[in-house]
């Protein structure tokens, strides 16, 4: 186990610049094939976020939520999730979109769900632009609290990069996972607090019960936590029980993960 885990960190952390160069060479290569360019990667977040504003806060006229308008509270909320739904989606195909370099040349392929992750860190930037810019026009300015982004955007690619791991090796093991993330994905977002509370009322049966089931998701601590660095002061030290579970099962996501690379990395070749 320690010697996969010690594996997997020297390939990323001796290819931190290989990294770069491919999610660089990614990033840039889906903005020539569109011609707009770097416009769309404002412009498609900015769409999604008007369109959920539009059905829950207009329609359904969503009421304030601890004090915060809907509109804030959703583009603030929906900007970590941005960000960690593409990774893991994504990352399902990352050695599998790879197969071309693998067989050719001997490739370090552990860095690949890294360079998912790298690539979607700059749209993750541009959702950011929108949500500080739809804040100022709310009437919320930086203060010394808004740096807990910063972590919380570091527990994001983390969990993102274990869960990447995972399903790039599980995918070249079977094809049809990456069909049933993309499923799973759409269900985790509406049992994530991305556009709404995740909170069931008291009328519901075993409600303390579920609603306490709804924190031991992972992307429910990283969503909160932007949430609660931007509107309500606080840091991850005011809820030290939360954080350390959380990174405990990043860890053994993590760990997954590394066994899983190290174990088929000599195999890739053999599945396709």
């Amino acid at each position: 186990m320690f010697k996969s885990i010690a594996y997997v960190l020297k390939e990323n952390f001796t290819n931190v610049y290989r990294i770069f160069c491919i999610a660089r060479y990614e990033l840039l290569a889906d903005m020539r094939d569109s011609k707009f360019g770097m416009f769309w990667n404002f412009a498609s977040p900015a769409i999604q976020v008007f369109t959920y504003w539009l059905i829950f806060g207009i329609a359904w006229n969503k009421p304030d939520i601890k004090g915060v308008k809907y509109l804030p509270w959703l583009v603030v909320g929906y900007s970590a999730w941005w960000f960690i739904q593409p990774c893991i989606q994504s990352g399902c195909n990352a050695v599998f979109s790879k197969i071309n370099v693998i067989t050719k040349m001997k490739f370090p392929v552990s860095v690949l769900p890294a360079t998912i992750c790298v690539k979607e860190m700059f749209n993750h930037f541009c959702m950011l632009i929108i949500a500080f810019i739809t804040l100022a026009c709310c009437g919320y300015f930086p203060n010394v609290y808004w740096l807990g982004i910063l972590y919380y955007a570091l527990c994001a690619f983390c969990f993102a990069e274990a869960v990447s791991l995972i399903l790039s090796v599980l995918t070249m093991l079977w094809r049809d996972v990456r069909k049933l993330v993309t499923s799973l994905m759409r269900m985790l977002m509406y049992f994530s607090p991305v556009i709404w509370e995740c909170k069931f009322r008291a009328s519901m049966p075993y409600h303390e019960l579920i609603n306490k089931m709804m924190k031991l998701n992972p992307v429910y601590y990283i969503v909160n936590g932007y949430r609660d660095s931007i509107f309500y002061a606080t840091t991850p030290f005011d809820h030290p029980a939360m954080t350390l579970y959380f990174w405990v099962v990043v860890i053994i996501l993590f760990t997954i993960g590394c066994v899983l690379m190290y174990k088929f990395k000599r195999k890739f070749i053999d599945m396709i």
